[in-house]
């Protein structure tokens, strides 16, 4: 099995055939990876509350090919360029009772769901005091200065306990439980919104880094990201460490391998592995951590990360080619906090489809 699901039906028609009398209210999500998943999760297991609803997955890329499969399942919080503040945190605190709810619970082995604990540190002075999570994750602390004489490129760094998920293992369960709960999946590549909309009472864009392209938005970017999967059982917290610069370099143990990391790099559609940047990422990690001298790669990977100015979240709408508005609820942007953020985007998302078909008649198609 690629991981790939197959289409269904018919094109643009899940269950093939003839369009039959219905009640039936019909939401298309597009994209498979964690945060279009989760957004599909979560609209049909709430559907039941607002009456018969059938949701679709559309996407040309599911789990394990998506860029969301390459994520080390980290959570902590990011700056979002305009994005408010308040929204990162009401997002990402939804997100971090999710993700700690998996971890303490018995699904935390099947997900590779665990607490971790570790350090991130700068080159520049400071002490973090104002980052926005501080309150959220376990035992957030200053290093102290026998801790800083550790790492001596350090000038400032806290020490923290968040959580962490194998999104490897996680989106095939994500996938499992909406397709328990009936949903429905079709491989297709979505080239414009228009093309789906007439099969649909509601589009959900979840299309990650390709999600701008569907609707012109000028505001959204490429930042291609590159790592490695190390085997180096001795490191057994995460370390990340932030350059003046603007470069990083991060050690997350997920579970028998290490993430290392990274490249941030806007405007790239690169998906290939670079060997300059796989060279130039385990220098800089040397260089931080020398304990990880030895280490042994089991994987390269390279993806893109759905950058933008600001997260986008919110209705819209398309008009079809019989002129029918139908409404779109965009959910995308979230550069390379997906994990961070899509538990709490996607309740969002979920309630702005709940208003949506609230607000739009229910079709009466005649069969053809």
């Amino acid at each position: 099995m690629s991981g790939f699901s197959q289409p269904t039906g018919g094109r643009g028609r899940p269950d093939g055939g003839a369009k039959e009398p219905r009640n039936m209210r019909r939401v298309c999500v597009i994209g498979a990876g964690v945060i279009g998943l989760s957004t599909a999760v979560r609209v049909l297991e709430e559907s039941g509350k607002w009456g018969e609803v059938e949701v679709t997955v559309v996407a040309d890329r599911f789990s394990p090919h998506t860029t969301s499969d390459g994520s080390g399942g980290f959570w902590e919080p990011f700056t979002f360029g305009d994005t408010p503040l308040s929204l990162i945190r009401k997002w990402s605190d939804a997100t971090w009772k999710h993700m700690q709810g998996l971890a303490l619970s018995g699904l935390a082995s099947t997900l590779g769901a665990q607490f971790s604990s570790g350090y991130h540190m700068s080159d520049s002075s400071g002490d973090f005091s104002d980052v926005s999570y501080k309150d959220t994750v376990l035992g957030f602390r200053q290093m102290s200065p026998k801790e800083m004489g550790f790492f001596p490129m350090a000038r400032s760094g806290i020490f923290m306990t968040t959580v962490q998920i194998n999104v490897q293992k996680y989106l095939p369960w994500l996938m499992q439980r909406f397709k328990d709960a009936g949903g429905k999946t079709e491989f297709r590549t979505v080239q414009s919104l228009s093309e789906v909309a007439e099969d649909y009472d509601v589009i959900v864009n979840c299309a990650g880094p390709r999600a701008g392209l569907l609707t012109s938005d000028p505001h959204t970017l490429p930042i291609r990201g590159q790592l490695r999967r190390v085997h180096a059982p001795w490191v057994k917290h995460f370390y990340l460490f932030q350059f003046k610069d603007g470069r990083t370099s991060y050690l997350l143990p997920l579970g028998d391998v290490l993430v290392v990391g990274g490249v941030v790099q806007e405007h790239n559609w690169n998906e290939e592995v670079d060997s300059k940047d796989s060279e130039e990422i385990w220098t800089q990690a040397l260089s931080v951590y020398p304990f990880l001298k030895g280490g042994r790669t089991v994987l390269e990977w390279a993806g893109l990360r759905p950058g933008r100015s600001a997260v986008r979240l919110e209705a819209d709408k398309v008009i079809t080619g019989s002129g029918r508005p139908v409404p779109v609820i965009h959910n995308y942007g979230h550069g390379g906090s997906g994990v961070t953020l899509h538990w709490g985007c996607a309740a969002d998302a979920a309630d702005l489809v709940r208003s949506a078909l609230r607000q739009t008649p229910a079709p009466t198609h005649s069969k053809l």
